[in-house]
């Protein structure tokens, strides 16, 4: 965190003043990689969106990329050409001049064979290898120089060099099962590259697969209709459609006026589109009535996390009912807003069985002279964006050690003898400072109850701790005003009560609410404080909430805490935390929403059917002579290693089996609990907990009513 920390700080200048002195100039005195006078940036694989200058550094940081979890690398060869509509100039890496067969200059058209195509094609062949199947290939086409480019301006196909090239590239690609995003470029080169992407798509997009994807860029005001064109010419020729859409790259250097007015209608472009292709239905393509909408693959490359996980949500509800949608990846570049990327990656399928969203991260390599101009464009074009990312990493380190500095534990009354909201603080408060604040920079508690006996009780318990905790009695709200972390540990039927205090729900706002109570949903606790249940569309200003099953065994540090898979995803930070708290009790296990009910019996309601069965065994070993306190002690001892058997790996049928012998006592007193059909009994008991939990919170004394 701390070399991108820096780096953040220092390359934008770095870059931007190299680049403005020296453009780019291939001779000695003025390239930075060959004039050791000139000061060099740190390596560029320390610096935001470069994968390194050469194999060996390149393939590390993919493999460091993809063992963040990443699907895979959008990787591109950093040679391009960027034209300036203020200056009518084409900058792009090396010269901007030809040489014939005789070394003698050339215009575009005389030229038979252009060397910068092709040190172009071998650069980009060697950027193939680089990646592996399933990766993406980003391909900028205004980096062959000015013999492409010449013709791009002009709307025309480059030359047959050119796009001998890029067929070889293709066929490489699709022999490696490798994509292709061909780039967005200048607008004085987007007509003709769009026309030769198109040729290629036609050629290489067949059977519902893109090879090749062309970008489309909201901010334009055009885009809708080029998109409508490509539809149709895509419906006709029976081709895949590849749709790479960005919000737009060349704000700096396109001319003004075909731009969006406003960012708010750039974002509505972007999520028209977007969602659009998702629902199979943009423009008069799948209307009621229009033209059959053709076979589209859709990749979303943005930093925008709302329009993605809009975009997600949209795809899994679509899924989920068995509607018609398109396959859809994420990518996001490398050092840039890397908290949607990872926002992106805890988020699992409807089922919760599909694997996380495809998320990609998009890199370039290449020599220092070579990065320079791309490093360049990146800097001037994400400026703010930059700015914001490191103005936002100290800021939210600062407001993250501030927010979690102190915890509320809402304890429950008397009347609930488990008191799992005094375990919970008991694990917390008795753990090392330094073992805790590595995750969890907690340095103060607040335990609020509803009497003065649960007052006076906690009082006498802590005491040793009076410098860390702090004890509200009845003063709910001034509590989670003063936290960051709530722990809802009150009885269940006091919830709703508790949730309804005025004030409290603004003081939960943008906080982490943690709840431990048996039969209450996420869904239903945030329709008690919002009217609704949170989505991606309305989670701003509202709590994080998290259920969680902890069980009585937490009173002993035992405990199998189940913790609810949330949807949609809390921050990855927070998950931290709240696995942070329940470690200091027990395990932790992250359970679907759908089993939860399930969780509720298994983890909390056999500790006490277990009891029950232990109970049993001491009375009778009583009635048969044994001393009480010697059977308590033989009986626990007995459960405790059956359970230590169990856990470390012994089959319960096993374990049975290899305990009893052929007329022995214990086969015999088996042959009782079969008899009696306790097997059956206790199976119907959890399903029957499972039943009730399902109905507690919609039903009231619902033990009365069943049978």
């Amino acid at each position: 965190m701390k070399q991108n920390k820096v780096a953040s700080d220092m390359w934008p200048q770095i870059f931007c003043g190299i680049w403005q002195q020296f453009r780019l100039s291939s001779t000695l005195k003025a390239s930075p990689s060959k004039n050791s006078a000139i000061p060099l940036p740190p390596p560029l694989s320390a610096l935001p969106f470069c994968a390194g200058e050469n194999e060996t550094e390149t393939r590390a940081r993919i493999q460091q990329l993809k063992g963040l979890g990443f699907r895979g690398i959008i990787l591109t060869y950093a040679r391009e050409t960027v034209f300036d509509h203020l200056t009518n100039t084409e900058y792009t890496q090396g010269t901007a001049v030809l040489l014939d067969e005789k070394g003698g200059n050339t215009s575009i058209h005389e030229t038979r064979h252009c060397p910068d195509i092709e040190a172009w094609r071998k650069g980009t062949l060697e950027t193939i290898d680089l990646i592996d199947e399933g990766d993406y290939l980003a391909l900028k086409l205004s980096g062959a120089g000015p013999t492409a480019t010449g013709p791009f301006s002009l709307g025309e196909l480059p030359p047959q060099q050119m796009m001998n090239a890029l067929d070889e590239i293709c066929t490489r690609s699709k022999n490696r099962k490798i994509r292709i995003l061909v780039d967005a470029e200048s607008q004085q080169f987007q007509r003709g590259i769009a026309g030769v992407t198109l040729e290629l798509m036609r050629k290489y997009n067949q059977d519902g697969f893109a090879l090749v994807y062309n970008t489309y860029q909201a901010y334009l005001k055009g885009t809708p209709d080029l998109l409508q064109t490509h539809l149709e010419a895509a419906r006709q020729h029976g081709f895949t459609l590849g749709l790479k859409l960005v919000r737009g790259a060349y704000i700096a250097s396109d001319e003004r006026s075909l731009i969006h007015d406003t960012k708010k209608d750039t974002d509505n472009a972007y999520n028209n589109i977007a969602q659009g292709a998702l629902r199979q239905h943009i423009g008069k393509f799948g209307a009621a009535g229009g033209r059959p909408f053709p076979s589209v693959n859709l990749f979303l490359a943005s930093h925008n996390k709302a329009s993605l996980m809009a975009a997600y949500e949209l795809s899994q509800q679509r899924l989920k009912a068995g509607l018609p949608t398109v396959p859809v990846g994420y990518g996001q570049l490398h050092g840039m807003s890397d908290e949607v990327s990872f926002s992106l990656l805890q988020l699992k399928g409807y089922d919760n069985n599909q694997a996380a969203p495809e998320v990609y991260k998009c890199s370039t390599w290449g020599s220092l002279g070579e990065c320079l101009a791309y490093l360049t464009r990146r800097a001037i074009e994400n400026r703010d964006a930059v700015s914001r990312t490191d103005d936002e990493y100290n800021a939210l380190k600062l407001e993250l050690r501030r927010r979690l500095s102190t915890m509320s534990v809402d304890v429950p009354s008397d009347k609930c003898p488990g008191n799992l909201g005094s375990a919970i603080l008991n694990g917390l408060i008795n753990t090392p400072g330094d073992k805790l604040n590595s995750v969890l920079p907690v340095n103060q508690f607040i335990a609020t109850v509803r009497s003065e006996s649960s007052e006076k009780k906690l009082r006498e318990r802590f005491s040793p701790y009076s410098d860390k905790l702090s004890i509200f009695k009845g003063d709910t709200v001034r509590a989670v005003q003063d936290s960051r972390v709530i722990i809802l540990a009150v009885d269940p039927a006091d919830i709703e009560a508790v949730l309804k205090q005025p004030g409290l729900r603004d003081a939960l706002n943008g906080k982490l609410l943690i709840s431990v109570a048996a039969g209450w949903t996420r869904q239903k606790l945030e329709t008690i404080l919002y009217g609704s249940a949170t989505t991606v569309d309305n989670a701003e200003d509202r709590a994080w909430v998290v259920c969680t099953l902890p069980n009585i065994a937490a009173l002993v540090s035992e405990s199998l805490t189940a913790i609810e898979i949330s949807e949609p995803p809390i921050p990855p930070s927070y998950l931290e935390i709240v696995d942070s708290i329940f470690s200091q009790i027990g395990k932790t296990v992250r359970i679907d929403p759908r089993l939860m009910y399930a969780t509720t019996a298994l983890g909390g309601s056999t500790p006490a059917f277990f009891a029950i069965i232990c109970d049993a065994l001491i009375d009778a070993a009583v009635a048969v002579g044994v001393p009480r306190d010697m059977a308590h002690t033989m009986t626990f001892q007995s459960m405790k290693g059956t359970a230590a058997l169990l856990q470390s790996g012994m089959h319960p049928a096993l374990l049975k089996d290899q305990g009893t012998s052929p007329e022995g006592c214990t086969i015999g007193g088996v042959m009782v609990l079969e008899e009696a059909g306790v097997r059956g009994h206790i199976g119907r008991a959890l399903r029957e907990a499972v039943t009730i939990a399902r109905l507690m919170g919609n039903t009231s004394h619902v033990n009365d009513t069943r049978h």
